[in-house]
C-alpha cells in the first residue's frame, strides 16, 4: 500500500482508527495522507456570493481555518506519536494533513483520487446495522463509491486508548 488516506472526524474515540492506519503504513513503508472534510464552511456554487471582493475575501477565509485545522492536527499527531506509538517505528514526515470543506463522502472519494491512495481507513460510528440502513453513513456512500479496499475501524463510545482520557480524538 503505497499511499493510504486515513480520514477522521477529530472526534473521541478516533486514535484507535489512526493506529490501525499508522500500522497498516509501516507495514508497508506507505505514506499517510491524514484527511479531515468539514462540512460547516463549505460555499459551494451558491450564487449569493457573486461579488468577486466577497469571494475572494470568502475564499481567504476559508484558506486561514484550512491551515488553522493543518497546524491543530499537525500537533495532535505529533502528540498521538509520542505517546502511543512507541511498538511502532514511523516517521511523522510520511503524514501529510490534508483538510477539506464540503459533503465529506464525496470529498474522501475526490481525496482517494487526488492522492492517487491504494486504501483507505476510517471509522464507522454507527450503532447498529439497522441505524445504518435507514440513515446511511459516511463509510457506506465512500465503500460504493470507490474502487480502493476501504478498512472500516469501529468506533464506540467505550473505546480507550492507550493513554487515560483520549477526550479529543485525533
Amino acid at each position: 500500500m503505497r499511499n493510504i488516506l486515513y480520514a477522521s472526524d477529530l472526534e473521541r474515540g478516533s486514535r484507535v482508527v489512526l493506529r490501525a492506519a499508522l500500522e497498516q503504513a509501516a507495514s508497508t513503508d506507505g505514506k499517510i495522507f491524514f484527511l479531515h472534510v468539514s462540512d460547516q464552511f463549505h460555499r459551494g456554487n451558491d450564487d449569493s456570493f457573486v461579488g468577486f471582493k466577497l469571494k475572494k475575501a470568502h475564499d481567504a477565509h476559508l484558506e486561514s481555518l484550512k491551515d488553522e485545522l493543518r497546524a491543530y492536527m499537525k500537533q495532535r499527531i505529533h502528540n498521538f506519536v509520542a505517546e502511543e506509538l512507541s511498538d511502532i517505528e514511523f516517521n511523522e514526515d510520511s503524514i501529510e494533513v490534508v483538510v477539506r470543506f464540503g459533503d465529506p463522502a464525496k470529498k474522501i472519494v475526490d481525496t482517494i483520487k487526488d492522492v492517487d491512495a491504494s486504501m483507505v481507513v476510517m471509522g464507522d460510528r454507527r450503532v447498529n446495522a439497522l441505524s445504518r440502513m435507514f440513515l446511511g453513513s459516511t463509510a457506506q456512500k465512500v465503500i460504493h463509491n470507490t474502487t480502493v479496499p476501504v478498512l472500516i475501524v469501529p468506533i464506540s463510545n467505550t473505546v480507550v486508548s492507550k493513554k487515560e482520557g483520549d477526550g479529543n480524538g485525533i
